[in-house]
């Protein structure tokens, strides 16, 4: 599978590669919006730690319609748990796993995302917006650095 890395324009704060010192750690977000997209993001999230003091951790937000409770079944979260924990455990990197259940994905992400976070989105390398692409556009138009990795 071929990819390529994207970096947004640039945002409201000093580019990492500006930074002399960090305060704390180099964080790495990942989030999981299918198996082969996510696996792909964390491989290139593996990447781009390489040589830093970094922690990486995968984040699924899990939307549920208005009519039902915020308290998702038993079953749905134990799938998506063994999910994420299976996909982490393919990596080389020690990996956080953060499963959320929300009405809304992008609101959901701006508010889990630490302002120093890098966000590594997997999307498909197509000539239309992909939801992925949504979600970087927005991510970096609230102030985070985004790098998303295409996929062919």
């Amino acid at each position: 599978m071929q990819s390529r890395i994207t970096f947004s324009r640039a945002s409201a704060h000093a580019p990492l590669a500006k930074l002399e010192r960090p305060q704390r750690p180099l964080e790495l977000v990942v989030p999981y919006t299918n198996p082969a997209l996510a696996a792909q993001a964390l491989a290139t999230a593996a990447e781009l730690a390489q040589g830093f003091e970094a922690s990486v951790t995968l984040v699924a937000v899990y939307v549920l319609p208005y009519p039902s409770p915020l308290e998702c079944q038993e079953g749905i979260r134990q799938r998506m748990e063994a999910d994420l924990t299976a996909m982490a455990r393919t990596s080389p990197l020690a990996i956080r796993v953060k499963l959320v259940f929300a009405r809304d994905r992008e609101a959901a992400y701006l508010a889990l995302l630490n302002r120093q976070s890098l966000v590594v989105i997997g999307a498909k390398d197509r000539w239309w917006t992909t939801p992925e692409d949504r979600l970087a556009r927005r991510l970096t138009s609230s102030g985070h650095s985004v790098a998303v990795v295409k996929v062919r």
